[in-house]
């Protein structure tokens, strides 16, 4: 993107390669906590807080972190947007999730964090305990952010913190899981582009092909939309639309991708496939798109409430 600092170019530039690692390798998330610690990533949100365009960096830092390692782009996501209750109620390293009637709240386990922080959509109220007062269920098989260790937990009603700004917190996991969408699908447009150069069909290059040309720009276009809403809501628009925008740019694109490359899309060897189901798996664990459109809705309409007779 442009528009970026050269201080905050040089840092997404660390956060990349640290990305890249984490994303290589086999072993868990925490293996790499040495080198997360060591470039400031999981510290991010308390170094930048008093800054100015402290926001702008942690969700350019998301975004960019996603184009390589999504699984470390959601659990950034989530300690970012805890941090900022969890400096108020204790020490940091915190997880982050949504608690909705009828449903388990979802967060990740990785990297062993200190505390849960959840938003409870039913009361509006945020929630906070110590890690090691929680029972997390890890028993349901899940297929995508597989490095997340994504656990279902519950969390006692009485531990609700008081002062919380709920709104405040609600917007930066909007602004943070898009930002997470928007680099998932930026690295499946790179990935498609990369692949439709190198390919030939009878001689002629498949990126030649005025169909596969449209496919492209199609997938281009949503993202660069996408990424045009994150940069206004840095600049101080609603993060709502972000995630409901990112999320279903973010699938749609990953589809298209699976496309691009034919019957490779599926297969293991390419990451396309691997890309869809966290894209998937990062918009459900964001809200989903029902949550984020109501919040859009509620923007232009007022809250249900005060529309009903």
């Amino acid at each position: 993107m442009s528009g970026l600092g050269s201080e905050l170019r040089e840092f997404l530039a660390t956060a990349t390669k640290v990305a890249s690692s984490v994303a290589d390798s086999s072993d868990s998330m925490s293996a790499s906590r040495g080198a997360l610690e060591s470039t400031g990533l999981l510290e991010l949100a308390g170094d930048v807080a008093d800054e100015p365009d402290g926001l702008a960096w942690l969700a350019h830092t998301v975004r960019e972190v996603a184009q390589t390692s999504p699984s470390l782009a959601f659990v950034l996501a989530g300690r970012y947007a805890a941090d900022h209750v969890g400096r108020d109620v204790g020490p940091g390293g915190s997880t982050f999730g949504l608690a909705f009637a009828g449903s388990t709240t979802v967060v990740s386990s990785a990297l062993e964090p200190q505390r849960v922080v959840v938003w409870d959509s039913v009361t509006g109220s945020v929630s906070s305990a110590p890690w090691n007062l929680v029972v997390p269920d890890a028993s349901a098989k899940r297929s995508g952010l597989a490095q997340a260790e994504l656990v279902s937990i519950t969390i006692d009603s009485g531990t609700v913190v008081e002062g919380c700004d709920a709104t405040e917190l609600v917007s930066r996991w909007d602004l943070f899981t898009g930002a997470a969408l928007i680099g998932t699908a930026r690295r499946a447009v790179l990935e498609s582009q990369s692949y439709v150069l190198g390919r030939h069909q009878f001689g002629v290059p498949v990126a030649s092909f005025a169909g596969l040309r449209a496919l492209l720009a199609e997938m281009d276009l949503r993202v660069r939309e996408a990424e045009a809403l994150l940069l206004r809501a840095l600049d101080g628009d609603s993060s709502s639309p972000v995630s409901a925008v990112a999320g279903r740019a973010a699938v749609a694109v990953c589809i298209d991708a699976v496309q691009a490359h034919g019957g490779y899309g599926y297969i293991e060897e390419y990451p396309i496939a691997g890309l869809l189901r966290d894209a998937v798996s990062i918009q459900s664990r964001a809200g989903g798109r029902r949550f984020h459109l109501a919040r859009v809705a509620q923007l232009g309409l007022g809250s249900q409430a005060t529309v009903l007779p």
